[in-house]
């Protein structure tokens, strides 16, 4: 059993932090997450709700409530909203910080509230850290801080004059800055880790959180049961649309589980202090692997890659525009995304047995399979009208 410490998590209620929360809790450790109120939720019940869906199992999730303590505040306040007494006393209490939490908007318009939630709520941590005895802190960035680089984006590099493809990479980009700069002011002793985009999980293919490709799945499967209503079961849906992008560029990514698995055994080291750690893909995805393969799960043929000549000669159709809203994020990647060197990464993991997979054919009708199942069971198929 690794030694027991009281941690401080943000992001709780996110995917990624969500299951690194859970099986933090499974270690034995105590952990006090921070968390925003909704209209409807106090911050516990959103926690709670979240780490139960985690776990799947709720008796499971009961059996680690005693080592769960959830305050209310917000990483982009002064103080992250606590009192001063309250903070104080956390910071003289906890071992360590995992901060998970960010904006994940990506839009222009979101860019104040980007950095004030990721540059911002970076800075208030570090005061935080500052405060705190071990000074001991994990920083969850992402891969895409590298930007529009054409080349390989090595792990002990940040800022290189790179430029971005939008204000989160940039945002997250800044807040290690500031990570860098506290561990050069011995302000903060800290680990970064850097996921590309998280899937669900490595056997199951399980996932919690709906976002990017699978609001993508999510859009095509409904506009898909509507085109097959008086269709036979089980027909091809002949549909063509295009999608910008090349066949022969990349999407990186990497299952849940091994993110969660391999930045835990990267920390348990304390080798990793001062480190950057890319947990990505070493085998990342040709987008004419896994679209094709999605669309054959889905029973659709005729949706195919183009360059932007393709509408320039003929605008976006309806359901074109949709597929682009609905793959906003990802979209913007899907003509090129840099290469993640993870040389320190896969060192550090060597003696474990942790390994990313590859992301194959079966690992895609894992992931979709699971995914489609679940919206089958959640909202079945209407009957067709007499």
């Amino acid at each position: 059993m690794p030694e027991r410490k009281h941690i401080f998590l943000t992001g709780a209620t996110g995917f990624l932090g969500s299951h690194l929360a859970y099986e933090l809790l499974g270690q034995g450790h105590r952990i006090t997450a921070l968390a925003r109120s909704s209209k409807t939720s106090s911050g516990r019940e959103r926690v709670e709700e979240t780490l139960e869906e985690v776990a799947l199992d709720a008796a499971a999730f009961q059996a680690h409530i005693p080592n769960l303590t959830v305050i209310e505040g917000d990483i982009s306040q002064p103080n992250m909203g606590l009192t001063g007494d309250a903070r104080t006393r956390l910071a003289a209490s906890v071992d360590e910080v995992w901060h998970c939490a960010a904006s994940l908007s990506f839009t222009q318009e979101d860019r104040d509230e980007i950095f004030r939630m990721n540059v911002g709520g970076t800075q208030n941590i570090l005061d935080f850290v500052r405060d705190m005895p071990s000074r001991r802190l994990h920083h969850v960035s992402t891969a895409y801080v590298a930007g529009n680089r054409p080349d390989i984006a090595m792990e002990d590099q940040i800022d290189v004059g790179q430029t971005f493809k939008n204000a989160y990479e940039e945002s997250k980009c800044r807040s290690e800055l500031l990570v860098q700069r506290a561990q050069a002011d011995h302000s903060a002793r800290a680990t970064i880790y850097r996921p590309s985009i998280v899937i669900g999980d490595s056997k199951t293919g399980r996932v919690t959180h709906f976002h990017g490709v699978y609001a993508f799945i999510r859009g095509l499967w409904t506009a898909l049961r509507r085109m097959r209503r008086g269709l036979p079961e089980g027909s091809v849906v002949h549909l063509p649309f295009r999608v910008l992008g090349s066949e022969t560029t990349t999407l990186n990514f990497v299952p849940i589980d091994y993110v969660v698995d391999g930045m835990l055994a990267i920390a348990a080291s304390e080798a990793s202090l001062g480190g950057t750690y890319h947990l990505t893909n070493p085998l990342p995805t040709e987008n004419r692997i896994w679209l094709p393969n999605i669309c054959k799960i889905l029973g659709v043929e005729g949706i195919h890659f183009v360059d932007e000549s393709s509408f320039a000669k003929e605008p976006m159709t309806r359901l074109e525009t949709m597929f682009q809203k609905q793959m906003a994020f990802y979209y913007m990647y899907l003509q090129g995304e840099p290469r993640f060197d993870c040389r320190r990464t896969l060192e550090a993991l060597r003696k474990t047995t942790i390994q990313c997979p590859e992301v194959t054919v079966d690992f895609i009708a894992k992931m979709v399979g699971w995914y489609v199942d679940f919206l089958n069971r959640k909202e079945p198929t209407p009957p067709t009208p007499q």
